[in-house]
């Protein structure tokens, strides 16, 4: 393995002593014997436990090659980047910190996991490897209406779910068609066993569990989309300058806006790879998902203004024309575009505070891509 695999990082955040889930991991890569071409990334936070980095070190002394800096020399780093207050405390937008270490360092993709994220199989890595395997045949799906359901690939009970982030407008049964074509995947999103990623209504009122994934993986066509999260998920190093996860915490009605900032990430990195002929894949790796504890009730408070505005955002992104030849001029264009389109949006829902946040969104977009410049010389210097 460790003679044909990539160099990947494997970015997570976490609030916990990270005990389990380094557990997990060094014992597939003892498997697979790939410990020389996986590096783990976590970055923890204020609240998380000093027993973190006590876990860190046994890990280290076992052979993992694990990078977990402090709050403050993540704090340093930013500041010398000139964006020291770019991300929040307290949040999981901290996981940009991983994805800006990753830029800088040489590996061949990431693959982005939460911390209750744990690999089902030896064939974890190689499967997300996919993103750096370059154009291949693979099996494209393509739905008449430009949505298709990932979870229809696996065996949920007590009943069939979407994913977070699938819009209500499309959550209906679509014609598709099916063809063998040879794609460039640069977006893998590997699924989940046990608790699957939906949204706090569907968890409520369902309460899903799968149970085996029995259906292939699938790449889209370029006219069919779904959300794209950052549980379980591989970005070409390429890929990534699309890749933010935008801040949340805005504030709607006096209601905070959160735990949809992997969805929008998922989409406007999908959105770029479609505008360079790359392809985004659904399936495996699975991953299982020992979902950490939830208030599910705040979770559905949180959640509720995102997925009202992702019905009008989704209805316009899909014809979105964007510019430019790279990730990065594709992300700019879209940021730009974005905050254009939403002036346009009508309707009860869009307030000045609602096009504040995505105003916000999109000038983060931009300081995101300026960061990444300064990162390899090529931006302007910190004010």
């Amino acid at each position: 393995m460790s003679e044909t695999l990539p160099r990947v990082d494997v970015v997570m955040t976490t609030i916990g002593d990270g005990a389990a889930f380094l557990s997990a991991y060094r014992t597939l890569l003892g498997r697979i014997d790939a410990s020389d071409r996986v590096r783990i990334v976590i970055i923890p936070d204020r609240k998380t436990p000093a027993s973190l980095f006590e876990t860190v070190e046994q890990a280290r002394r076992s052979g993992l090659d694990v990078v977990c800096p402090t709050v403050a020399e993540q704090d340093a780093m930013l500041a010398a980047l000139g964006a020291p207050t770019l991300v929040p405390y307290d949040s999981d937008n901290r996981r940009n910190i991983g994805y800006l270490m990753s830029w800088q360092s040489d590996a061949d993709f990431l693959i982005s996991v939460d911390d209750d994220n744990f690999p089902v199989d030896d064939q974890f890595f190689a499967a997300h490897a996919v993103v750096a395997a370059g154009p291949r045949p693979a099996r494209v799906v393509s739905a008449d209406s430009g949505w298709w359901n990932p979870c229809d690939q696996l065996a949920v009970e007590p009943m069939p779910v979407y994913p977070r982030g699938f819009p209500y407008a499309h959550r209906t049964p679509t014609p598709t068609t099916e063809r063998t074509e040879t794609v460039d995947v640069r977006i893998n999103a590997g699924l989940w066993l046990g608790d699957p990623d939906v949204d706090a209504i569907t968890r409520i009122a369902v309460r899903p569990d799968v149970t085996a994934m029995p259906a292939p993986a699938v790449v889209f066509d370029t006219d069919t989309w779904a959300p794209v999260n950052s549980q379980n998920t591989a970005v070409h190093r390429d890929a990534l300058p699309a890749y933010y996860f935008p801040r949340m915490g805005y504030r709607h009605h006096g209601q905070e806006i959160d735990r949809y900032a992997d969805i929008f990430s998922g989409y406007f990195v999908q959105a770029c790879a479609k505008h360079l002929g790359h392809a985004v894949r659904f399936g495996d790796p699975l991953a299982m998902h020992a979902r950490n504890e939830h208030l599910l009730l705040r979770d559905l408070q949180q959640e509720l203004t995102a997925i009202a505005l992702l019905e009008d955002v989704l209805a316009w992104l899909p014809g979105c024309k964007l510019d430019g030849d790279t990730y990065t001029e594709a992300y700019l264009s879209l940021s730009y575009q974005l905050q254009d389109a939403v002036e346009g949006m009508s309707g009860r829902l869009w307030t000045h505070e609602l096009r504040g946040f995505v105003h916000q969104m999109a000038h983060l977009m931009r300081q995101w891509i300026g960061v990444l410049q300064r990162c390899q010389g090529t931006g302007p210097a910190p004010a």
